[in-house]
């Protein structure tokens, strides 16, 4: 997958960052990769400057860390789920918009809800403790594009405040 940002020159016509390699930067995660498409640190974003570019390029090789979105800012990624892979409950303090790219993905919900997502299939996650199930035909891999921004922390629902929380399965 090739993967392009645009910029401009100096009379103002768009031109193709030379910045940024062409070639996608996969990270490993626990439960799969994920390839960052772009990060943002602030809004709205300056684009007077190439700074925004600058800091793309060091979130794409190193990542976000433990974050899926930086604090004031947004995120897209792509992210991979091997054959049966499966992630432990987890909420973000973030607004998910995923779109699913290829497979069948199993939305869990802490109420116990779930939801079988498959390619062309769309979900909006305001905060949710979920985890996802890899649940593709034929052990095949599946992928879905995030767009994440945060939101106001904690998020305060019948008088119960919540966080980022992730809740790791007994060994």
């Amino acid at each position: 997958m090739s993967h392009y940002v645009t910029t401009h020159n100096s009379s103002g016509e768009a031109t193709f960052s030379a910045k940024i390699s062409p070639s996608q930067a996969e990270i490993q995660t626990p439960f799969g990769t994920q390839n960052i498409l772009f990060t943002t640190w602030n809004s709205p974003i300056n684009l007077s400057t190439e700074a925004d570019i600058d800091q793309y390029s060091k979130d794409r090789s190193e990542g976000l860390g433990h974050k899926i979105c930086p604090e004031n800012g947004s995120a897209a990624a792509i992210i991979s789920l091997p054959p049966k892979a499966e992630s432990p409950f987890h909420r973000t303090m973030t607004l998910d918009v995923i779109y699913i790219l290829e497979g069948s993905l199993e939305l869990h919900l802490d109420s116990g809800e779930k939801r079988t997502l498959k390619a062309g299939d769309s979900v909006v996650q305001r905060a949710g403790m979920h985890k996802w199930v890899n649940v593709s035909e034929n052990d095949g891999w599946a992928k879905m594009l995030g767009f994440t921004q945060p939101v106001v922390d904690p998020v305060e629902v019948g008088g119960k405040k919540l966080g980022t929380e992730f809740v790791m399965p007994r060994q």
